[in-house]
Parts: structure tokens; C-alpha cells; sequence
């Protein structure tokens, strides 16, 4: 399905209309706090539109894991107490077009922009905290590893 917009940053106070991916929890998300992230700095929001309709979107925000939390390997090698990293916090696609590839397109998209953020403040990467193993299973081909000892996954910057 072609018409996809580029991806573009939400204003703050910009909140995600008649969106819906199917997992409660992005869901309830995008209904109850899309609109105030932005607004308050905890997230920026980035949406693909099909006309005037949100198909897709991710958030991605400055993060920082402590050290001890991780049961070793190269995220905490070298690494201060709290080791820099950004956030994809959120992601989905619309079930109206789902199967189009747009959630693979929108995650190139995140990793872009976090490769820039690491390139100009220093981040050792992208963290993601996969809600079902299908999400793992997606992360995971894209590179993502598991952080030892959470259930958070990772995919280096740099």
C-alpha cells in the first residue's frame, strides 16, 4: 500500500486520533497520554499518516539504565553507573493497515533518529521493552538483543 507519509514529529499537546493497533496497552496509551507526552518532554511522538489518518507512530525518549540492573555483557562494559540509551517507548500500527510493512519502516525510522541523538549527546542504545513474544520475535530480527538478566532488548549505537 503506497500513500505513507514520511514520518513526522507531533507538536506538543498533539495527541493521536481514532487510533488503533490492537494491544490494549498502546492503545490505552495513545488515548490517555499521547497528547500530554509531548507537551510535558517525556516523549516525542513521530506519525505516518494515509491521508489525514494516523496508520503508525513511535516515541522515542532520552533514557538512562543503571549498570547493576544488567547481568553483564557489552551494554555495562565500560559503562558509567547509568549507561545512556535511548527509548523507543512506544510503538504501533493501525490495524486498518497492518501487514504493509509500515511497522518495519517505522522502526528504521527510530533507529535513524537514534543513531543522530547517540552521534550528538552519547547513547549506547536502543532500548525496548517488548510486550509479547511476537514483539520480541519482530525486535529480535531487526537485530535487538536481550539485556541479561531483564526483559528489556537492546540494539547497539555506534
Amino acid at each position: 500500500m503506497s500513500g505513507f507519509s514520511k514520518p513526522v514529529q507531533l507538536k506538543p499537546g498533539v495527541g493521536i486520533a481514532d487510533f488503533h493497533c490492537g494491544d490494549k496497552f498502546v492503545d490505552n496509551w495513545v488515548k490517555k497520554h499521547s497528547a500530554s507526552a509531548r507537551k510535558r518532554g517525556s516523549a516525542v511522538i513521530y506519525a505516518v499518516y494515509y491521508g489525514d489518518v494516523v496508520a503508525g507512530f513511535y516515541t522515542l525518549s532520552a533514557h538512562s539504565v543503571t549498570r547493576a540492573d544488567i547481568d553483564g555483557g557489552w551494554f555495562v562494559r565500560n559503562a558509567p553507573q547509568q549507561v545512556p540509551a535511548i527509548l523507543l517507548g512506544m510503538m504501533g500500527v493501525d490495524e486498518r493497515f497492518q501487514g504493509c510493512g509500515l511497522g518495519a519502516s517505522l522502526l528504521r525510522d527510530a533507529i535513524q533518529n537514534a543513531l543522530k541523538v547517540a552521534n550528538l549527546a552519547g547513547a549506547r542504545a536502543l532500548i525496548v521493552d517488548p510486550l509479547s513474544e511476537t514483539a520480541e520475535l519482530f525486535y529480535e530480527h531487526f537485530g535487538f538483543m536481550r539485556l541479561s538478566g531483564t526483559n528489556r532488548m537492546a540494539l547497539k549505537l555506534g
